[in-house]
């Protein structure tokens, strides 16, 4: 099978963030807008604009927290609109903080990665595989455990990463024999800047029952209390297109590559390759969201119930060309892995093999990280529609 075109519909606003973060004296906030200064055109100016450089460099030298760029673009009469990278709408951040998460961007223009996408495939393929292939992960983590108990010597002990690994590397066999090395997904075309929001991020966490907002000091019963992170995300209802290649072998094998379509309970009807993709991804996004709506209805988180619901809706009408998945930053473990099906004595397990991660066996995970518009709670990140051509 050909490459086809595939198109992204965003759902919930999708971050995905890359290594570095825009540091306060990089932007200017301007009402409901933020605007991202380009320092090498700033720069320029120093050669008709005296003494710019030398109060740039040595506030920031001094006083980094407290350099105000807006009142070094104001003393010298900088044009403003020939130094600004771009410039994007705030949608109901009420606390900017001194950094914002930038999207991934490539020559300056932010995209979907074909390998996030392609990571989040696999990592709800990887959902929806049958009972006793997911116990494999149990497995790997059983063994990962008893041996990390026995070693005395700190550098012989497994590596958490090394769970998955081992698991799915029983499940999906090396790389090179990898039925995964037959889905081929290119990068999206650019995001306009009219489509890119900047969006205000909380961590809900959950003590002693209750819903409670993180901050570094702790956790607060006011949600405005909680640490805000400020990220640059696709706004919903932007469509973005890409390529992607599904061959037959994904699904059947190869001579030396076994398929996929043994390894999933009640996936069948398909005509080709794209419909099994897009059926077994959906069969492990309707657990998900079904686990998801449990989980805030118990917590009586509302409007997140709504959301989901609005979610699920989209999922029982979707074409036999069509999947919903969760990708990009801020999604989640839920999302990111099949922890979801542990059970309870695995994750006191878990917290001997990962000793550095803040792992509670009566409920993990126990945070979840919730975009807010105006104050209020108003959905979750990182849901799109994708629809194979």
């Amino acid at each position: 099978m050909g490459s086809r075109i595939y198109e992204v519909e965003v759902l919930t606003p999708v971050v995905i963030g890359g290594q570095d973060k825009l540091q306060s004296f990089e932007f200017i906030k301007e009402g409901d807008f933020l605007r991202v200064i380009n320092f090498d055109k700033l720069f320029e100016m120093s050669f008709t604009k005296e003494g710019l450089i030398d109060t740039i460099t040595k506030a920031l030298e001094t006083n980094p927290k407290g350099f105000k760029l807006s009142d070094v673009i104001e003393k010298y009469a900088i044009d403003i609109e020939r130094c600004t990278r771009y410039r994007i709408k705030l949608d109901g951040v009420k606390n900017l903080q001194n950094e914002v998460v930038a999207f991934i961007k490539s020559a300056g223009r932010a995209y979907i990665p074909g390998s996030s996408l392609k990571g989040a495939v696999r990592s709800f393929i990887t959902k929806a595989l049958k009972d006793p292939l997911l116990k494999k992960y149990e497995e790997a983590l059983d063994f990962a455990y008893e041996k990390n108990l026995k070693e005395k010597n700190p550098r012989n002990k497994i590596d958490p990463k090394e769970v998955d690994d081992k698991a799915e590397e029983s499940i999906f066999s090396q790389p090179y024999f990898s039925p995964f090395k037959f889905l081929q997904i290119s990068d999206t075309d650019f995001v306009p800047y009219e489509k890119m929001f900047g969006y205000e991020i909380k961590v809900m966490n959950i003590c002693d029952s209750k819903v409670k907002w993180y901050h570094r000091q702790g956790n607060f019963d006011d949600p405005q209390s909680g640490l805000s992170i400020v990220a640059e995300g696709i706004s919903p209802k932007t469509s973005l297109k890409g390529t992607m290649k599904i061959e037959d072998k994904f699904v059947f094998g190869s001579a030396v590559t076994s398929g996929l379509k043994d390894k999933f309970d009640g996936v069948s009807g398909y005509k080709d390759s794209v419909e099994f993709l897009t059926k077994v991804i959906n069969s492990a996004t309707e657990r998900y969201i079904s686990k998801e709506m449990e989980f805030y209805r118990n917590y009586k988180l509302i409007q997140i119930v709504k959301e989901y619901e609005k979610l699920m809706d989209i999922l029982k009408k979707l074409a036999p060309n069509q999947f919903l998945i969760q990708l990009g930053f801020s999604t989640g473990y839920c999302s990111k892995t099949v922890g979801m099906y542990f059970k309870k004595e695995s994750f006191s397990k878990l917290k001997v093999v990962d000793s550095s991660s803040k792992i509670y066996p009566e409920l993990f995970p126990k945070t979840r990280r919730i975009i807010f518009k105006n104050g209020e709670i108003a959905t979750i990140p990182g849901w799109i529609k994708v629809t194979i051509g």
